[in-house]
């Protein structure tokens, strides 16, 4: 096989865009040691492949943007913090995907205070008229007489 048919076989391709096998590979790579005019068609066919890419592109949406940044941000701010710091916690990454965040407004943790305030409140009120309806029960069954006392009397 002649260099030129080996070039216009598309192994070079093949070979740049990932999709040559294992052998192919290897045999690109003995043949570049050979022929060293296959390293100026790899490098042309590289720019080549590059060009038609960029041409071919599609601006992605405006909102892309803005969550790579969010992201970059995010990381950085993590990164940022000594090995001592993050030793000491264990971040658990709570933001859903597709860059939809949960937020709550502030006022909800006060609400939040005064529900469970309240339920305390109702828990310890509930205990208290519990022990009253007992004592109540127990008192009234106390000033019964007993069915066999009533019995004897008469």
């Amino acid at each position: 096989m002649e260099i030129k048919e080996y070039i216009e076989s598309g192994i070079i391709e093949s070979y740049l865009l990932g999709l040559a096998s294992h052998e192919e590979e290897v045999e690109l790579q003995q043949l570049r040691r050979v022929f060293p005019e296959l390293n100026s068609e790899i490098a042309m066919t590289e720019r080549r492949l590059e060009k038609m890419a960029f041409d071919d592109a599609v601006m992605p949406p405006a909102e892309v943007w803005s969550k790579i940044t969010h992201r970059i941000r995010w990381e950085e701010e993590n990164r940022s913090k000594t090995e001592e710091e993050r030793a000491n916690y264990t971040f658990i990454n709570m933001q859903p995907r597709d860059d939809h965040m949960i937020t709550v407004h502030k006022n909800w943790k006060y609400a939040f205070i005064v529900i469970f305030i309240l339920s305390k409140i109702f828990l310890i009120g509930a205990i208290i008229l519990g022990l009253k309806y007992y004592r109540e029960i127990r008192d009234h069954r106390a000033q019964q007489p007993v069915p066999s006392q009533v019995e004897r009397t008469k």
